[in-house]
């Protein structure tokens, strides 16, 4: 994976990362998930929610915050299981039909890959962050961090391609910065 990103600060000691994730194959890393982690940490979102319809989960890569209690509407025709084994959570909402919904708290950061015991080919990715400071890349790579405050950081990348980077960066009040990596 390559990252060019820019680091724009607009006055005082806070500011916007931004930039483009590129896959080593050379397309955009759409949906990746970009996050800073650094001395401020987070708190719960108030909302959060995991659709499922047509078969498939909505949005199928999203951040939550540690802490937060993610709804799971099962919205389709069918009945539907969520479940997941892997880093962050390991949990099991059993079959339910539509028009229910069930929630589960994330309460620890990592990965979390979900999945339906009843339809295979559906799945979906949550990223759980202790950090206010992340985004998911849009169609063409980009992304935007705002009111980033001045400092040390890690950035992290994460594509569901399995791609991951990490780098540390500096934010500094009033200063531009261009992050280059790749392979």
């Amino acid at each position: 994976m390559s990252l060019l990103a820019m680091l724009v600060l607009a006055g005082g000691a806070r500011g916007t990362v931004t930039g483009v994730v590129t896959l080593s194959s050379g397309r955009f890393g759409r949906s990746a998930v970009v996050f800073l982690e650094g001395a401020e940490r987070s708190r719960p979102m108030a909302h959060a929610v995991i659709d499922q319809r047509d078969k498939t989960f909505f949005p199928h890569v999203s951040v939550v915050t540690v802490g937060t209690r993610v709804q799971f509407p099962n919205n389709d025709t069918v009945f539907h299981n969520v479940f997941t084994e892997f880093h962050s959570a390991r949990f099991d909402l059993g079959m339910y039909a539509r028009g229910k919904t069930k929630t589960e708290v994330f309460d620890r950061t990592g990965l979390a890959v979900l999945m339906c015991s009843i339809h295979p080919t559906m799945s979906a990715y949550v990223m759980v962050v202790d950090t206010p400071f992340y985004a998911i890349a849009d169609s063409r790579g980009r992304f935007s961090i705002k009111d980033v405050p001045a400092g040390s950081y890690e950035l992290n990348v994460w594509h569901e391609s399995g791609e991951k980077l990490t780098k540390s960066v500096s934010v500094q009040p009033g200063a531009e910065l261009e992050v280059k990596t790749g392979r």
